[in-house]
């Protein structure tokens, strides 16, 4: 007992004072094991519902709502049936003006582009 108290008073001496908390960590750190739970632990900590996931659910939620009355309270859908109304009219008089070039050209270029979407989705799995 008094060979141990020896060396504690001299490595004391040697090293810096240590506060408390570097004392409770150092000694906690010293102390720790693992208890064999086969993945129950790992389970339950991937179940709990991570806060930041909870505040974003009810962040969008209230801007839902938000965006509704805003919607509901301006009246908005007057201006949304004049613009689907111009859309539609504008639509049905460009397929009248429609020729048989204008009908290839879009063919081709959506065509294209499809096959461009294609080729990036394959390399991104290759």
């Amino acid at each position: 007992m008094d060979k141990s108290k020896e060396i504690l008073e001299e490595t004391q001496e040697q090293v810096l004072p240590i506060s408390d908390e570097e004392l409770i960590g150092k000694f906690f750190a010293e102390q720790t094991f693992d208890v064999a739970d086969h993945g129950f632990t790992n389970r339950v900590m991937h179940r709990l519902p991570d806060r930041s996931v909870r505040l974003n659910k009810i962040w969008t939620a209230v801007c839902a709502i938000a965006v509704v009355a805003v919607f509901i309270l301006t009246k908005g859908w007057i201006p949304l049936m004049g613009s689907l109304q111009g859309l539609l009219a504008d639509t049905v008089t460009s397929v009248s003006q429609l020729t048989l070039a204008s009908a290839f050209a879009t063919v081709v270029t959506l065509s294209a582009l499809a096959c461009y979407g294609l080729a990036n989705n394959v390399k991104r799995y290759i």
